[in-house]
């Protein structure tokens, strides 16, 4: 059985909180379940106050076995960074998206880059009979693609700046979809990703969409039928398919079960949210007596 909780962000007071509550005791310097394991949906780093006691917390549970960690968009980022730091000499006062990450090991990099190196391991993806985890987006031609690049190795330089095939798949596999909009069509309001682009509800059929629906965010857009003329492979989750459980969607101002097989759980955590985890049975139907946060 297994509880998955959603991006943690750096909040390990939080996560202590959920952990206790599920029953989860600290055994061997990490919490364990006797009947239970976590998986965790990513983004452990940035944002919150406490991010080194974050990996700390989740770093001992995966070696204990007691959790298997995925991850996200933001560890992906630090070892980008960090690949490109060592690799092309980037000057001294180059912005870098983990950097409270970095200031929480009081600039240390080397002891930062141990937790760099172990994200390289972390699976991005899992799935079992009964349902499927990914930290942004499940298409089901990046699984397959990342399953035959990595094949339980850790991510290399080469598949870091790989190829445009494998790079879009662990882009809209950590990030989710993002789609271009009509011409002459721009977001406006502040705290989003401005411009002409939108990240998209991926488990929606398009061709049933406006902009307006398709858009995760609560933006004013245009309520008129989204064209897809210049993506035809566009993939969407079916309502047959097992349920899948994602992140990354905290800011979009929704969490939780979207569906009868799709579920959220990044409550925004790093935005002022909340902490959650989904206590996972053996049903193939997803309920909300089974959602628990903090």
């Amino acid at each position: 059985m297994f509880d998955i909780i959603g991006d943690i962000h750096g909040y390990s007071d939080q996560l202590l909180v959920l952990l206790r509550k599920m029953g989860y005791r600290k055994k061997g310097g990490a919490f364990c379940h006797p009947d239970r394991t976590v998986l965790f949906l990513g983004d452990y780093i940035n944002k919150g106050p406490k991010i080194k006691a974050t990996l700390e917390i989740v770093k001992a549970m995966a070696d204990k076995g007691s959790a298997i960690p995925l991850m996200g968009n933001h560890e992906f980022n630090s070892i980008w960074d960090l690949f490109r730091l060592e690799n092309e000499s980037l000057p001294a006062d180059q912005s870098f998206q983990w950097e409270d990450s970095l200031l929480a090991f009081d600039n240390h990099l080397n002891e930062f880059r141990y937790y760099v190196d172990w994200f390289k391991k972390l699976p991005l993806f899992y799935e079992n009979d009964y349902f499927r985890a990914v930290h942004a987006c499940w298409d089901p031609r990046h699984i397959a693609l990342l399953r035959e690049k990595l094949s339980g190795k850790p991510l290399r330089g080469e598949l870091i700046t790989g190829a445009t095939e494998w790079s879009r798949a662990l882009t809209e596999t950590l990030n989710g979809k993002d789609l271009n909009l009509p011409e002459n069509t721009s977001i406006q309001e502040a705290g989003f990703a401005s411009g002409t682009r939108i990240r998209t509800k991926w488990w929606e059929d398009p061709a049933q969409m406006s902009y307006k629906d398709f858009s995760v965010d609560p933006v004013d857009l245009p309520d008129i039928p989204v064209d897809l003329s210049e993506k035809k492979d566009w993939n969407f989750y079916g309502e047959d398919e097992k349920p899948v459980f994602f992140g990354h969607y905290g800011r979009a101002g929704f969490s939780s079960i979207i569906r009868h097989n799709v579920c959220c759980l990044d409550f925004g955590m790093g935005n002022g949210g909340y902490l959650a985890a989904y206590r996972m049975d053996q049903s193939m139907k997803l309920s909300n007596d089974n959602l628990m946060y903090v």
